[in-house]
């Protein structure tokens, strides 16, 4: 879509403008690297029927047709098993989304019936602690699977702190920062407990953040445990906070260097009173946090806080519209099972390492090169022109050093689980399936942009419709020519939130035709008339 005002779309021209970002090359069909990353308004296809839990039973798969595999990240990554296969970390048989139809007559207590909805394939090994987690919590939460494994995913990242590090470009810390997306009333507090009931069991009170704070006292906490973990199932609390208060302000813009493992100082005159010596300075060598929140669509983009864009960046995201299984009665989460996998990851705060470029195999190193050549490669084929593409475009911007991150939180759940002796070497496997399951939050984040400028649209069509049925009171109809409209209601595309005629024509204007709101009534030259009508 032409952003440039002198170059108006025609009437033939108008299209569908909830789907921005679908029309840049990147995001068309025939581009080699979408064949995991859909166009957002593409269907949901059925990726993959889960496995259930090992004490059940194998419900008969339902009838499905058209299955699109996610086994490969755009046609470089290695070959998936063969038929008869069982490769412990095969990112086929991993955390999927949609789920098989129930066996005729099933009663039990965790039916994999999809309940409707659906999200990407988060993959994970198969032979590691994540996939017993996720199989315990599939009794718990009815979120899909990749939901279930993001609280989890940032407590890894966090009994790895600091004593396992990366060294990139500098000795990078593992923290995790994961963003459950939901609508309201879809349970992600029951999601966020068993991580959180695990950490509890494994960490002292002082390793756990909670809540809103202000700068300074988030740096006291900071100096008594300067690396911690923080879980907030209902984050829409924490969001607001951080978008309309000055202090919120401030501490959104610490976590940016709280994820970096950067040094903190704060230097205050009225610290000298408390010091012996009359010092006014306090520092952090280093300061981390691994994060997991949950929030609601209409604020998970960030887009009202001033350190959005690089938030963004940094968390992975992991979306879901509806439920994917029924629970009618969840697991307990008291019990010797929660303790045994207490256990299990407790062995992760056990390792200290680095893991550095010797640490790669030479496939693994190869195929860290081509992984680098597609990411640069969908880079390039984002012009950056919307805050929609320049989100996505920050994201792939951190998408190599999250996959570093994922890989080497996959192999220490692995070797914690016994799968492997070696927890620091990474290979070629286990780097595509974290490069899958990165992928997977990209194109969860590319689905969030689509829900929330379907939104906006929609408002912002509500709105027009307002102001004109305003300016004809007692009438059902009113015709306006494209100068007037222009004029009336995108005259001032230069500030900031103001309606653009890009906008006007390309988005708002065809949604209200499909509403039936809005058509073009004639057309002489370059003077084209609309007509609305409203009840």
């Amino acid at each position: 879509m032409n952003s440039d005002s002198n170059s108006n779309p025609t009437p033939g021209s108008l299209t569908d403008g909830t789907a921005e970002l679908q029309a840049r090359p990147a995001f068309r069909p025939s581009a080699d690297w979408t064949s995991y990353l859909r166009p957002v308004n593409a269907p949901v296809p059925d990726w993959y029927k889960p496995q259930p839990p090992a004490d059940k039973p194998k419900p008969p798969p339902a009838p499905s047709s058209g299955e699109t595999s996610t086994s490969s990240t755009g046609g470089s990554a290695p070959t998936g098993p063969t038929s008869g296969e069982t490769s412990p970390i095969s990112p086929i048989s991993s955390g999927g989304c949609t789920h098989a139809a129930a066996a005729s007559g099933e009663t039990s207590a965790t039916s994999t019936s999809s309940a409707g909805g659906c999200t990407r394939e988060h993959p994970i090994p198969e032979d590691s602690i994540l996939a017993d987690y996720r199989d315990f919590v599939r009794k718990v939460s009815e979120l899909p699977d990749g939901l279930i494994l993001a609280p989890i995913l940032s407590l890894c990242g966090r009994l790895l702190t600091p004593d396992v590090t990366l060294d990139f470009g500098g000795s990078k810390p593992l923290t995790m920062y994961n963003f459950v997306a939901t609508p309201a009333g879809l349970r992600k507090s029951t999601t966020f407990k068993p991580a959180e009931k695990i950490a509890q069991k494994i960490l002292m009170s002082s390793d756990l953040l909670y809540g809103n704070t202000s700068d300074s006292a988030l740096f006291d906490s900071f100096e008594q445990q300067p690396h911690r973990m923080q879980f907030e199932d209902e984050g829409n609390t924490l969001l607001r906070t951080w978008e309309t208060s000055a202090h919120g302000k401030e501490v959104s813009a610490r976590y940016l260097k709280l994820y970096d493992g950067a040094p903190w100082t704060q230097n205050y005159l009225r610290e000298r009173k408390l010091h012996e010596g009359g010092s006014s300075e306090r520092h952090i060598p280093q300061a981390t946090l691994s994060l997991c929140i949950g929030a609601t669509f209409g604020v998970a983009r960030l887009d009202n806080l001033e350190a959005g864009s690089g938030l963004r960046r940094r968390f992975g995201f992991y979306l879901a519209s509806q439920q994917a299984r029924e629970i009618w009665w969840p697991r307990s989460l008291e019990g010797a099972a929660l303790d045994e996998l207490a256990e299990q990851f407790r062995k992760l705060s056990d390792l200290q390492g680095v893991v550095g470029a010797n640490s790669f195999t030479q496939e693994a190193r190869e195929y860290w090169i081509s992984l680098q050549k597609r990411n640069r490669e969908r880079c390039k084929q984002i012009p950056g022109y919307t805050s929609g593409e320049e989100s996505l475009l920050s994201s792939l911007n951190e998408s190599p050093a999250r996959c570093l991150k994922l890989a080497v939180i996959f192999q220490a759940c692995r070797w914690a689980r016994g799968s492997i002796a070696d927890p620091y070497t990474i290979t070629q496997d286990v780097l595509a399936l974290a490069e899958q399951h990165q992928d997977a939050c990209l194109d969860a984040l590319v689905e969030l942009e689509a829900q929330s400028r379907r939104v906006l649209v929609a408002d912002t069509g509500e709105w027009l419709m307002s102001q004109i049925s305003g300016d004809h009171p007692g009438q059902r109809s009113a015709d306006y020519t494209r100068t007037e409209l222009t004029r009336r209601f995108a005259a001032n595309p230069g500030r900031q939130g103001a309606l653009t005629v890009s906008r006007l024509y390309g988005e708002i204007l065809p949604q209200l035709t499909e509403k039936g709101h809005c058509r073009i009534r004639s057309k002489v030259g370059k003077c084209i008339t609309y007509t609305f009508t409203w009840d």
